[in-house]
C-alpha cells in the first residue's frame, strides 16, 4: 500500500472514532471488510489499478463518516476529492476515484463501468456477508428505534438481494459468499 494510501486510511480511521457520527464498529466491521475484499479480488483481476479501487475503500463512506446529510454517493464523492486534494492526487486519478464512489451503490441510474469500479461495488457488498453487519444493523436500530422486527427484515431480504444480484459482478465472488448468502435469507424470512 503507498503512503499515501495509508495516510488516508489513518485520516479515516481517526474520523471514524473521532467525530461521533457513525457507530464504533463501522471501521473494523465494514471499511476494513471491504479492504479485504477488494485484495481477495485484486488476485483474479491483476489489470486493475490498486490505487483507485483503494482510495475509492477508504473514501467510499465518507459521507457517513463526516455525517454529511445528503445523497450517500454524490456527498461521498464530494468529500473524497476534498481529501484526494489534500494529499495531491492528479486530476485524472481524483476523477476516476470520484466516478467509482459515485457508483459503488449500484443504483438503477449509475452502475460501474469500470473493472475498478465493479471491485470496489462488489468487495463494498462481499464485506456485508463475512462479519455482524446485518445483526449489527439490526441490533442499533432496534435500540435507537428506527426499525421495528418486521421492517427491519423487509429492509435486510432488499438489501440482500441488492448486495447478491446487483452489486456483485464476478460469479467467483458470488460463489465465495453463496452459502452465507443463503443462510442470511433464511433467517430473515423466518416467522
Amino acid at each position: 500500500m503507498s503512503n499515501r494510501i495509508s495516510q488516508i486510511k489513518s485520516l479515516v480511521k481517526n474520523e471514524c472514532f473521532n467525530l461521533g457520527f457513525i457507530d464504533n464498529w463501522f471501521y473494523g466491521v465494514h471499511l476494513l471488510g471491504v479492504e479485504k475484499f477488494a485484495k481477495v479480488l485484486f488476485k483474479k483481476m491483476s489489470k486493475a489499478d490498486k490505487e483507485i479501487v483503494l482510495l475509492g475503500v477508504w473514501l467510499h463512506d465518507l459521507q457517513r463518516v463526516r455525517g454529511i446529510k445528503g445523497d450517500h454517493a454524490k456527498m461521498g464523492a464530494i468529500e473524497a476529492e476534498k481529501v484526494m486534494r489534500q494529499f495531491n492526487y492528479p486530476e485524472k486519478t481524483i476523477k476516476h476515484v470520484k466516478e467509482i464512489i459515485l457508483a459503488h451503490s449500484c443504483d438503477t441510474c449509475l452502475m460501474p463501468e469500470t473493472l475498478e469500479g465493479k471491485i470496489l461495488a462488489s468487495a463494498d457488498a462481499m464485506a456485508h456477508y463475512v462479519n455482524d453487519f446485518y445483526l449489527t444493523i439490526a441490533v442499533t436500530g432496534a435500540v435507537t428505534g428506527e426499525r421495528d422486527l418486521v421492517s427491519f427484515k423487509k429492509w435486510a431480504l432488499e438489501k440482500l438481494d441488492k448486495d447478491y444480484n446487483r452489486k456483485i459482478f464476478f460469479d467467483f465472488a458470488k460463489k465465495m459468499i453463496e452459502k452465507r448468502h443463503k443462510a442470511l435469507k433464511e433467517v430473515f424470512t423466518m416467522k
